[in-house]
């Protein structure tokens, strides 16, 4: 396990992550410009947060159509 954290509106949050999926998370902030050792403001998170939901949508879509096209 790993501890990744990061501050918010001044308040400091500490999660503990899985390795792989903290270097995951870890990657994506920095892509994402969320600074680590900074204070972030809430719409970047949040901003961040809705891309991670787009994507997830759109895998699920993709896994639905596989789905559909290896049941013919």
């Amino acid at each position: 396990m790993k501890k990744v954290s990061f501050s918010v509106n001044g308040k400091r949050y500490e999660v503990e992550l899985e390795n792989n999926f903290a270097e995951f998370v870890m990657e994506k902030l920095e892509e994402s410009n969320v600074s680590i050792n900074k204070d972030n403001d809430i719409p970047k998170l949040l901003n961040i947060y809705l891309q991670a939901l787009k994507q997830n949508y759109d895998t699920e879509r993709e896994i639905e159509e596989l789905l559909i096209k290896t049941s013919i």
